[in-house]
C-alpha cells in the first residue's frame, strides 16, 4: 500500500464516492475541493470555478467551438479543480420530449445508465443517451434524449487535453425538473393553470400543467441567436390555449438574461412571473 492510500483511510478520503459516480451530488463528490463547471452550447462556451465550499468564485465565457476553447482554457481550468474533474452541461443536440408510462421499476436510474432500452422500450434509439425525470403523481414523464456522438467528442476532446467528465449533463434538463421539482413542493402553486418556460443560452423548453397534470410540451436546442421567429412559434399553442387565470413561470440561466431582453413580449398579457436565481444553471449543477 502506498503512503497516498494510507493518508486517504486516515482522513476518510477512501471512503468518498468516485468523482464520477452519478449516485452522489456533486459537493459528495468534491468535499472541500476546487470544481470547474463548463456549459457548452452552440459556438459557444461558458464556465464557472467553485471555490472548496462550493461557491462561485469566478465566471467566464468565449465564443467558439469547444475543442476551440478547450484548448485555449485546458490549463487554466486545471488549476482550478482537483486532478482535472470537470462537470460539462451540453447544451446542443439534444431533445426534451413529453412521455407516458415509462418503466418505474426499482433501480431505473441505473438501468437507464446500463441499458436503456429495458426502461423505455420501442422510444430506444442507439445513437442517444437518456435522462428521465418522472412526475411525482402522474404518469408523465420528460424524455431528454442527446447524441451520444456528441458526448464521446467532448470525451475525447477532454482527454486529450488531461482533463476528465466528473459528469455530463444537459443543463436545460436540469433547470426544467428543478422548476418543477419546486412547483411539486408548493401545495398552492402545483395546482394552477402555468406555462413553464427554461432558456439557457439559446435553448427552450415550454411545458403547459393544469391541475398537477403535465399536457403540452415544445423544446429545441441551439437556437439561433435573436431568432424571434421560432420562439414565437415554439410559444404561439400554449399563449392560444392560456386562459385568463393562467399564469407563466419564466427561469434563465441568470438574472435579466437573453430571454428576458428579447422575448419576454411574445407572452402577450399573460401573468408573468420570473423565477430566475442569479448564476441559476451554476448553482443548481453545483448542489445536485
Amino acid at each position: 500500500m502506498e503512503l497516498k492510500d494510507i493518508k486517504e483511510v486516515l482522513t476518510f478520503a477512501a471512503f468518498r464516492p468516485e468523482a464520477d459516480n452519478p449516485k452522489f451530488t456533486w459537493p459528495q463528490r468534491f468535499p472541500k475541493r476546487k470544481s470547474v463547471l463548463v456549459n457548452i452550447s452552440r459556438g459557444h462556451v461558458s464556465w464557472c470555478y467553485l471555490n472548496k465550499k462550493g461557491q462561485i468564485e469566478d465566471i467566464g465565457e468565449a465564443d467558439g467551438e469547444f475543442a476551440e476553447i478547450a484548448g485555449q482554457m485546458a490549463d487554466n481550468w486545471a488549476s482550478h479543480t482537483e486532478d482535472g474533474w470537470i462537470g460539462v452541461s451540453l447544451n446542443n443536440r439534444f431533445i426534451i420530449s413529453l412521455e407516458h408510462n415509462l418503466s418505474r421499476k426499482k433501480g431505473w436510474q441505473e438501468e437507464l445508465r446500463q441499458s436503456p432500452k429495458s426502461i423505455l422500450g420501442t422510444k430506444y434509439d442507439r445513437t442517444k443517451r437518456y435522462a428521465l425525470h418522472h412526475s411525482p403523481e402522474t404518469s408523465a414523464s420528460l424524455m431528454m434524449a442527446c447524441d451520444d456522438s456528441i458526448i464521446k467528442t467532448i470525451e475525447e476532446t477532454m482527454r486529450t487535453r488531461n482533463l476528465r467528465s466528473g459528469r455530463i449533463c444537459v443543463g436545460l434538463f436540469a433547470m426544467t425538473a428543478n422548476l418543477l421539482n419546486r412547483i411539486s413542493a408548493d401545495t398552492a402553486l402545483k395546482s394552477q393553470d402555468l406555462i413553464i418556460a427554461t432558456w439557457l443560452d439559446n435553448s427552450l423548453c415550454v411545458l403547459r400543467q393544469k391541475a398537477g397534470q403535465w399536457q403540452d410540451l415544445r423544446c429545441r436546442s441551439g437556437l439561433q441567436p435573436n431568432d424571434e421567429a421560432t420562439v414565437s412559434q415554439m410559444l404561439r399553442p400554449f399563449i392560444d390555449a392560456a386562459e385568463p387565470s393562467t399564469r407563466v413561470l419564466l427561469m434563465e440561466d441568470r438574472n435579466n438574461g437573453e430571454f428576458t431582453k428579447n422575448y419576454l413580449s411574445l407572452f402577450e398579457n399573460l401573468n408573468v412571473t420570473d423565477v430566475t436565481e442569479e448564476d441559476a444553471l451554476w448553482n443548481i449543477l453545483g448542489r445536485n
